[in-house]
């Protein structure tokens, strides 16, 4: 079964590679690219177009080498209507900026790019010339911004510590807070963005998780692994209310097993509207509930055949949509009522690879970003009923 999910692709800046985040306000979709300075680029529900990108990290332009800008996992909205935009970079794990020039995916991505109509990739616009004399002590630091797409206005909050950016992010309106962990050296931090402070809780743990989330009560969840002891997957915890970060000796899994595509343990999470908590793991693509009661998981089944669970939303219905497997990925639901799982298949089977990173649901209709391809796409689909 194919969904026949119809590709909107962006192509109005050479440097926009993927999109990376994606949100919903109103009748618009706002877009997080990887990229250069115009990371982020509104879609009109209506109309089926992409509007003119926001000039939103300028100094990019800067930046002794070419090192693209990117909003990853790192795009808010707050009571108040304002985007919370926290600033990435396209480095890996080890705060080394990409090379593409290395990258053994770079034959599929020009396929994909030829398929799309769009023509090869220009190496000397997207990377550093040298890794070998690249200097990294202009790395400052990601900002965290706000935008207000009313006024156009850009304030900033604050920036987290030199030599890392953001790598997720999530928002809780309510109290007008941002809890995000950076990439390089994997700091919690919190971001306070009426008094505009960005507050250091100092390194998780080695990587161990793709996103957070902040359920209802305020309370952020995340991941840690601790290299020394097992290295099992334990919870991670920040309550505001005591107001420092808890790295709990309750485990996850037992086992994270090595990374899929660069990542490990949990790759995204779900505050459904019941109150509950769905979490989908990277490398065995499975679906679990979590109690945080209880600190426990419970397995739902594998949503990702291959791996990879890279977004969870709710439908009309209450039912849990979610995108996994790899290299072409599925789009499939879960019914906590009826406890059904199932797989809808692929949105297509054009391509050889479609690799999805963020994702949001309007009206029967599921909107993917696409990632990891060398295309900025937006995909939709209509879920059936």
């Amino acid at each position: 079964m194919t969904l026949n999910g119809i590709e909107h692709v962006y192509d109005g800046d050479e440097q926009a590679l993927s999109i990376t985040s994606l949100v919903r306000r109103g009748k618009t979709l706002w877009c997080g690219l990887t990229g250069g300075r115009h990371c982020l680029v509104p879609f009109d529900i209506a109309t089926k177009q992409f509007a003119p990108p926001v000039d939103i990290f300028p100094w990019i332009d800067d930046r002794p080498q070419i090192v693209l800008g990117k909003i990853h996992n790192s795009l808010g909205l707050l009571d108040d209507g304002r985007l919370v935009i926290g600033e990435g970079i396209l480095t890996n794990w080890d705060g080394i900026p990409f090379s593409f020039r290395d990258d053994p995916t770079t034959a599929v991505t020009d396929r994909r790019r030829k398929a799309a109509g769009l023509a090869p990739r220009d190496l000397d616009k997207l990377q550093p010339s040298d890794l070998q004399s690249f200097d990294m002590r202009w790395l400052g630091g990601g900002k965290i911004l706000t935008y207000d797409p009313e006024t156009d206005r850009i304030d900033e909050v604050g920036k987290v510590q030199r030599f890392n950016y953001v790598h997720s992010m999530v928002v809780d309106p309510k109290a007008a807070r941002a809890y995000g962990h950076t990439i390089g050296d994997c700091h919690f931090f919190v971001a306070d963005i009426d008094a505009r402070t960005v507050e250091d809780h100092g390194k998780i743990s080695r990587y161990a998780f793709h996103n957070l989330t902040v359920a209802p009560d305020g309370v952020v969840w995340g991941a840690w692994i601790d290299s020394n002891c097992q290295e099992k997957l334990r919870v991670l915890r920040y309550d505001p209310a005591r107001g420092y970060l808890e790295r709990l000796g309750v485990t996850y899994l037992d086992k994270p097993v090595p990374r899929h595509h660069g990542n490990v343990g949990i790759d995204q999470w779900l505050v459904h509207s019941s109150g509950d908590i769905y979490v989908g793991m990277a490398v065995t693509g499975t679906l679990y509930k979590f109690d945080p009661g209880e600190l426990r998981l419970t397995e739902i089944g594998i949503a990702g055949e291959g791996g990879r669970v890279t977004s969870l939303d709710e439908d009309d219905s209450g039912r849990v949509l979610f995108t996994g497997g790899f290299p072409l990925m599925h789009v499939g639901r879960y019914d906590p009522r009826s406890r059904k799982l199932e797989d809808l298949g692929p949105i297509t089977d054009k391509y050889e690879q479609v690799y999805f990173h963020g994702s949001a649901y309007s009206d029967g209709v599921l909107y993917l970003a696409e990632t990891d391809s060398g295309v900025a796409s937006l995909w939709e689909v209509s879920i059936p009923a």
